[in-house]
């Protein structure tokens, strides 16, 4: 989950979600307030008009016929009082006494309770004196005044109010929730996608001459970032061709002078003379060498195919052993690989003969996982510093001590075993091993 929250993919699709959720049930829980407040609000004009119907009838009936009329609309669940003690009002509607005002006007001295319980009615004094006594509805409580000035008090019966749920529905919202974490998961990924391959295209830049040119999706932005890449990716091509194929002449046609100069110091009288020129000549040959070989580990031209990583190992060994070198192939495992078989060999040579060389003994183990096989080349010398761990990679580059230009080394030998392994999509490290010794890792990835 925390990688998932740090990529790309994870943040758009937590904003998408958290936004939309946050905004939507904001708007949701307005929407029903707003919905409540209208409802109540045409409840307290339906209210006021009855009330209003009411008071006119009574300001219009003589006042002896005041009582009949009110008696008479208790067949409607109304009640009403002239004269008497007010009605202890704690608090006002405000919504029920501004629609009052505005159908009655203000010369009535109007007020209106909130809806509380209907009180039992007395028939004796016609006044409620039981104000919080439990009853089956609630009733409407209003007091105002006639023009004439008579008090007049109401009760109405009225069906409670709807009110606001004290929680949401939460299961609305898990059920909205989920369906919008399914659009913002396919919103993220079909953002991220070009994204992703135009991350693994660069992580495969190096590996391969014959590397399709990604096909340009998504946005208007991402199509200009692929573009760019495939063009970007075209140069470096055609950089790393020109470079390889210089170099490769230059080693080739250098060849035949030396040959035919190599003849020509057979021929000095000078004995002793004669074998240092020729030994020179010799090494400047095994470095012209080294760079040819350079320049095809740069070369992806040979065909890639299945090969049995084992059979590999287990042939080199072979020949190390009949040439008299220590070399023990002590854990093995049978696994196939995508490879290029002669450049691959060539790679594992170079470090089995480095670690027979420098360290007299080497010990060759093959491992798998899910994903990669891992190749692990020990030998027993006195390892390398640290600090030149990655320094070795570098072409020409020698150490001072063991591995120096008297054992015979030109710095070619790892970096051409790099490239070869890089153009496998691989990777090559080195360490110092807890137990003395350099170990080489090599890791491959497995035929899907």
């Amino acid at each position: 989950m925390p990688t998932f929250l740090r990529s790309m993919h994870g943040r758009l699709f937590l904003l998408l979600m958290l936004g939309v959720v946050v905004s939507a049930t904001a708007t949701l829980l307005l929407v029903r307030r707003q919905h409540f407040e209208m409802l109540h609000h045409t409840q307290a004009q339906h209210q006021a008009d009855q009330i209003g119907h009411l008071v006119e009838t009574l300001e219009a009936a003589a006042p002896q016929q005041r009582e009949e009329l009110l008696h008479s609309i208790r067949g409607m669940g109304l009640r009403g009082w002239l004269g008497g003690a007010k009605f202890s009002l704690p608090d006002t509607d405000k919504t029920l006494q501004s629609a009052l005002v505005e159908r009655l006007g203000t010369a009535h001295d109007l007020q209106a309770g909130h809806p509380m319980a209907c009180p039992a009615d007395d028939e004796h004094n016609k006044l409620p004196h039981h104000l919080n006594s439990a009853a089956s509805m609630d009733c409407q409580r209003i007091t105002l005044t006639l023009s004439d000035g008579m008090p007049l008090q109401l009760l109405i019966p009225t069906p409670p109010r709807p009110q606001l749920p004290d929680q949401p529905p939460w299961n609305a919202l898990l059920l909205f929730a989920a369906c919008i974490a399914a659009l913002a998961w396919l919103a993220a990924r079909t953002a991220t996608r070009p994204l992703q391959q135009l991350a693994d295209a660069a992580d495969q830049l190096n590996l391969t001459s014959t590397q399709q040119p990604l096909v340009e999706d998504g946005s208007s932005e991402m199509r200009r970032a692929i573009r760019a890449f495939n063009r970007m990716q075209q140069r470096i091509r055609d950089d790393l061709r020109e470079r390889t194929g210089m170099l490769a002449a230059i080693t080739h046609d250098l060849q035949t002078p030396l040959t035919r100069l190599r003849l020509r110091l057979e021929k000095v009288s000078d004995t002793e003379l004669r074998d240092k020129l020729v030994s020179d000549m010799a090494a400047m040959q095994q470095m012209l060498q080294d760079g040819l070989e350079l320049a095809r580990s740069l070369d992806a031209s040979e065909n890639m195919q299945r090969l049995d990583l084992d059979s590999l190992l287990d042939s080199l060994c072979s020949d190390a052993i009949e040439a008299g070198q220590a070399v023990n192939y002590r854990q093995r495992t049978a696994v196939q690989v995508e490879a290029r078989p002669m450049t691959l060999r060539r790679a594992l040579a170079n470090l089995l003969d480095n670690a027979v060389k420098y360290g007299q003994h080497a010990d060759v183990s093959l491992e798998c996982d899910t994903s990669q096989c891992h190749i692990r080349i020990h030998d027993s010398g006195p390892g390398i510093p640290t600090d030149q761990l990655e320094a070795v990679f570098t072409p020409f580059f020698r150490l001072e001590h063991s591995r120096s230009r008297t054992t015979g080394g030109t710095g070619l030998g790892l970096s051409i075993a790099r490239n070869i392994i890089l153009r496998h999509g691989g990777e090559l490290t080195l360490r110092n091993h807890p137990l003395g010794g350099l170990e080489a890792e090599i890791h491959l990835p497995l035929v899907s």
